[in-house]
């Protein structure tokens, strides 16, 4: 059988894991939704799933239709957290996924879903606490409310929740402002709806907020075994994800000879350098050219001259032991010796975050479970 050199290897121990710890953590009143959105944080939505249900997750969250119909049969119910193509309602009723209501159109949209499937439709509303993007505002959640009352035979509200926009801020103060927002927003929803599920800590404010923990949680770097700099301490996690790929030629270099588009590096002395098989096209930002590093052989060398679509160089002239094609380089990740090159290690070379690096790897490398 055919064995891919260029793939990501995938800790599902980690991941199960790493939700035993959160769940832990929050206790045994507070529900734990693993967000397994964009392809499980790149892990794969699957893999993600399943590990994060064995490791004690009740709920799992994505962000679209086509999410929540790959999450469905696992035994869980799933939430999607953002706005669900309007042609996807009746699939989505028929499957028991849960949808997000921030607008009348919204609820309109679902009510019209719901005469052709038969089947009563589960909400949850989001609320707008002050991030600024998705969510009914507070001065609109009267209206909405009466609208959804409206529509009661049809769509049950049965959750209530906000996004935090600055809860890894070494001062909370800001998030404690949009927590007391949604304070008295859930009283609104509730007024109406008694029993909605409560919720609105992300993987920062799960941390480091336990007042905000309420009916349940929604980790998602956390689980993956990234946490942010503000929550460090709290938990013991670790990353699940590692992304590989052949080194395919080695070859050595005269001092000035230029390497890659643009002649953008030039080899100030005679240098080993390996093509490897990734480039931006794999998920490797181009932004790393020059920047960032890979692990070949357990030794962090340099990327020198530019990320092409499907190949990137490096300097390997350092490295003990011959380098020769066919050895594994890691973008990042682990290699079996323990030496590690995290995904927040690389994002903040290029001045990003790690999520970033973990999600830019396409389906069109495989995911591949372990351990």
């Amino acid at each position: 059988m055919f064995a891919p050199r260029k793939r990501v290897e995938v800790d599902t121990g980690a991941i199960r894991a790493n939700t035993s710890v959160l769940v832990g953590h929050v206790g045994s009143g507070v529900q734990v939704m693993g967000m397994v959105k964009a392809n499980g944080y790149g892990h794969g939505l699957r893999l993600a799933a399943e590990a994060a249900i064995a490791g004690g997750a009740t709920w799992l969250g994505v962000a679209s239709s086509s999410e929540a119909l790959e999450a469905t049969g696992l035994g869980v119910p799933v939430l999607i957290v953002g706005r669900a193509d309007p042609g996807s309602h009746e699939a989505l009723i028929d499957a028991g996924v849960e949808t997000t209501v921030y607008d009348d159109d919204g609820v309109e949209t679902i009510a019209r879903a719901v005469a052709r499937t038969g089947r009563r439709a589960r909400v949850h509303v989001k609320v707008d606490t002050g991030m600024g993007r998705l969510g009914v505002q507070p001065d609109h959640l009267a209206g909405l409310l009466r609208t959804l009352t409206q529509h009661s035979a049809d769509v049950e509200v049965v959750g209530v929740f906000t996004n935090f926009g600055d809860s890894d801020a070494p001062d909370l103060g800001f998030t404690e402002q949009q927590h007391e927002c949604f304070v008295a927003a859930v009283d609104a929803v509730r007024a109406v709806a008694p029993d909605a599920l409560v919720h609105c800590s992300n993987s920062a404010a799960i941390l480091r907020a336990p007042h905000m923990h309420h009916d349940l949680v929604r980790p998602g770097i956390v689980l993956y075994g990234y946490v942010p700099g503000t929550g460090a301490g709290v938990v013991d996690v670790r990353p699940a994800m590692t992304f590989l790929a052949p080194v395919t030629q080695v070859k050595t270099v005269a001092a000035g000879t230029p390497v890659g588009y643009g002649r953008t590096w030039t080899a100030p002395r005679q240098a080993r350098i390996a093509t490897v098989a990734a480039g931006y096209a794999d998920g490797v930002l181009r932004a790393q050219s020059n920047q960032g590093t890979v692990l070949v052989r357990g030794r962090r060398c340099p990327i020198v001259g530019r990320v092409s679509m499907d190949q990137l160089t490096v300097d390997v002239t350092d490295v003990e032991g011959a380098v020769r094609a066919g050895d594994d380089a890691v973008l990042f990740g682990d290699l079996a010796d323990g030496e590690q090159l995290g995904a927040d290690e690389v994002a903040a070379a290029v001045g990003t975050i790690e999520r970033e690096i973990l999600t830019a790897v396409p389906d069109r490398i495989p995911r591949i479970p372990h351990r």
